[in-house]
């Protein structure tokens, strides 16, 4: 169906209704209470706005490079404290 009216020349008016069929059968799709939660804190409103605070150090609006690590393995919902196997190191032996 095509958006008609004021929003016809939008491309979210366009995408609205496909966005919406995937995101119904992604949510159909999830098993457990933990990967509803995860999906839903993913797709709320505003879920990734802390990534557009300007890293001012001076008023603590800066994030080192572990911080950063953490936060988005939290916001994905992945394991924070797993070793990292390096891919580089079986294609050198």
């Amino acid at each position: 169906m095509e958006p008609v009216g004021e929003l016809s020349y939008r491309q979210s008016a366009s995408d609205r209704p496909g966005i919406a069929a995937v995101r119904s059968q992604l949510e159909a799709g999830l098993v457990g209470a933990r990967q509803k939660a995860t999906f839903l804190a993913a797709s709320a409103r505003h879920n990734g706005d802390w990534l557009l605070a300007l890293p001012i150090s001076a008023c603590g609006l800066r994030l080192d490079d572990e911080a950063g690590r953490v936060a988005v393995a939290l916001c994905l919902g992945l394991k924070v404290c797993v070793p990292h196997l390096c891919h580089c190191e079986k294609k050198r032996g």
